[in-house]
């Protein structure tokens, strides 16, 4: 769907579509390091995850709003939506 994006540590990447009502968005995330990552989806809360190293998956039903996340980790990550 979008991506990927890659984010140093403490970078914040907005404006990532999500798909509508009825269907879940992925969010993969690939990192070098654990850590935790920063995902708001419009105006509801933050939800902090935490990531371990390699390949990370979240599915959630954003419901068509715009993702913005925030890398809390030490090391670059790569966040991909599908």
């Amino acid at each position: 769907m979008a991506g990927p994006f890659r984010l140093a540590p403490q970078e914040v990447q907005g404006h990532i579509p999500t798909w509508g009502f009825g269907r879940q968005t992925k969010v993969i995330v690939d990192c070098k390091a654990d850590g935790n990552f920063e995902m708001t989806a419009g105006g509801s809360a933050t939800e902090v995850n935490a990531l371990r190293l390699g390949r990370n998956e979240f599915e959630r039903a954003f419901g068509g709003v715009e993702l913005a996340v925030k890398n809390l980790t030490l090391e670059d990550i790569t966040v991909t939506t599908e």
